[in-house]
């Protein structure tokens, strides 16, 4: 582009007066945005009402029920609740948001572990398989404790704790003693199930009453 301090008198000489006046006319112009643009910051086009804060992943690891027991010894003196869940199982996912508030309501005298059961054992879909699934879950929930993904077929999972099926919540004292187990198998907590706000928290806090003082 033509800079008008750079544009030589002879140009203007040969043209007629009012083409000339014009041309200088557009020139300084074209001169004046030029040096706007260089000294004006570029505008932004981003909407601040779009902008997200990244949101943090969360742990998950692969493991079986013998993963569970360790992290249960290695928080005595604290209560441990383990929730297994599914995604395949709607009364797991519709409390799961509860599971969650539990741990941020007894951060210091509570353990959460959630233990996912999606792997069913197929060969073309191994434990590994289901990872992204299981970690979009946990991570829309915002679940910030140890979470593990089952590498055991839930049908041979689950009769080796004498399970019928999930939701099951299991509460460990704070020896790490199995304190109760929470599920359906024999109709309990009548048809719709057990659920944390009615069942387990008083449970916890119960046995938090129990905690011998320091």
């Amino acid at each position: 582009m033509m800079n008008l301090r750079q544009t030589p008198v002879f140009f203007f000489q040969k043209m007629p007066f009012w083409s000339a006046v014009f041309c200088a006319t557009l020139l300084i112009s074209i001169s004046s945005c030029q040096s706007k643009a260089e000294t004006e910051p570029a505008p932004t086009t981003s909407d601040p009402r779009q902008s997200t804060e990244p949101t943090a992943r969360v742990p998950l690891e692969i493991g079986d029920w013998n993963r569970v027991e360790a992290l249960v010894q290695e928080h005595q003196g604290q209560i441990v609740v383990v929730d297994l869940w599914s995604n395949s199982c709607q009364p797991c996912m519709q409390e799961f948001p509860e599971f969650v508030s539990l741990q941020k309501r007894f951060p210091e005298a509570v353990v959460c572990i959630s233990f996912n059961c999606d792997y069913f054992g197929g060969r073309r879909h191994p434990p590994e398989s289901f990872r992204p699934q299981v970690e979009q879950f946990l991570t829309k929930h915002q679940a910030h404790f140890p979470n593990i993904l089952n590498n055991v077929a839930s049908d041979e999972f689950f009769p080796s704790i004498d399970l019928a099926s999930i939701p099951a919540t299991y509460v460990f004292d704070q020896e790490g003693k199995v304190a109760k187990r929470f599920d359906n198998d024999h109709r309990e907590y009548g048809k719709g199930g057990y659920t944390y706000q009615k069942d387990v928290i008083p449970f916890l806090e119960s046995l938090l009453k129990q905690q011998p003082t320091k």
